[in-house]
C-alpha cells in the first residue's frame, strides 16, 4: 500500500501589531490571509490506496466529520465541504486546538524514505542521512528558525 506525506501548516490567529493570539477564534469567514502571528509546517504520512484515501485518512484525525471542514475558493472565500471525496489540489481549513490549520498538499512518499531537512521536504532520503544531517546542523537550523524542538523521522 502506498504511503503518503501530507503536509499542512498550523497558524495561531491573533493580532499582528500585539502579538496577542486571539481568545476565541470566530467562524472561519472572519479568516484572511496573513491574519495570524505564528505558522508552524507540518507533515504526516498516512498508508493508503490512494490520494483521496489518504486524505480521508488524515481528515478524519484531525476533524470529527466534515462540518468542521471547510475548503478556500480562489477568491479566499471558506465554503462547506460537500461529499465524502476530496481535491488533493484544494486548500482546505480548520480549527484544531484553537489553531488555524491549513492542508498545503501531499506527495506519495518512497517506502523507507523521509522527506529531506536540508532541502525542507522536497526530496527524500533514508531516515539515517536525515538524522546525521540534523545531528550536526540541528542546532544552526534551530537559530534559523527551521526546525521544531524534536525531531523525529518516519
Amino acid at each position: 500500500m502506498p504511503t503518503y506525506r501530507i503536509y499542512y501548516a498550523e497558524r495561531e490567529v491573533g493580532d499582528k501589531r500585539s502579538g496577542d493570539p486571539a481568545s476565541a477564534l470566530p467562524h472561519y469567514s472572519a479568516y484572511r490571509p496573513g491574519d495570524y502571528v505564528s505558522e508552524t509546517e507540518w507533515e504526516e504520512e498516512v498508508d493508503a490506496p490512494n490520494t483521496d484515501g489518504a486524505l480521508d485518512s488524515f481528515f478524519k484525525e484531525h476533524v470529527r466529520d466534515n462540518s468542521e471542514l471547510m475548503w478556500l475558493d480562489d477568491d479566499g472565500e471558506s465554503r462547506p465541504v460537500e461529499g465524502v471525496t476530496y481535491d488533493a489540489a484544494k486548500t482546505y481549513i480548520w480549527i484544531e486546538n484553537g489553531k488555524l490549520m491549513e492542508y498545503q498538499g501531499l506527495d506519495e512518499g518512497t517506502p523507507g524514505m523521509v522527506s529531506c531537512p536540508l532541502c525542507e521536504g522536497v526530496g527524500e532520503v533514508t531516515a539515517e542521512v536525515a538524522d546525521e544531517y540534523v545531528g550536526e546542523y540541528g542546532e544552526e537550523m534551530a537559530e534559523e528558525g527551521q526546525q521544531e524542538e524534536s525531531t523525529t523521522w518516519g
